[in-house]
C-alpha cells in the first residue's frame, strides 16, 4: 500500500489564514462604522424619515403648486 505524502501544503494554509484574517478585520471595521450611524433622529427634529416598506400617509401628498 502506498503512503499518502501529498496534501494542501503550506501555500494553502497561508492563503486560508490570510482570507480569515482579512474577514476578521473587515467585520471589525464594519462593526465600528455601524456604531457611528445614527439610529434615532436628534431631539426636536420634526423630519422623521419613513421606512421604505411603510405605505404613504395621506398627509405626505405633494402640496406644491403645479403649472
Amino acid at each position: 500500500m502506498a503512503d499518502f505524502t501529498g496534501g494542501p501544503g503550506l501555500l494553502a494554509f497561508i492563503a486560508t489564514f490570510t482570507m480569515v484574517l482579512a474577514a476578521v478585520l473587515l467585520f471589525r471595521s464594519l462593526s465600528k462604522h455601524l456604531r457611528k450611524v445614527r439610529t434615532h433622529p436628534p431631539e426636536g427634529d420634526s423630519r422623521v424619515e419613513r421606512r421604505a416598506d411603510e405605505p404613504p400617509r395621506p398627509d405626505d401628498a405633494d402640496t406644491g403648486e403645479r403649472d
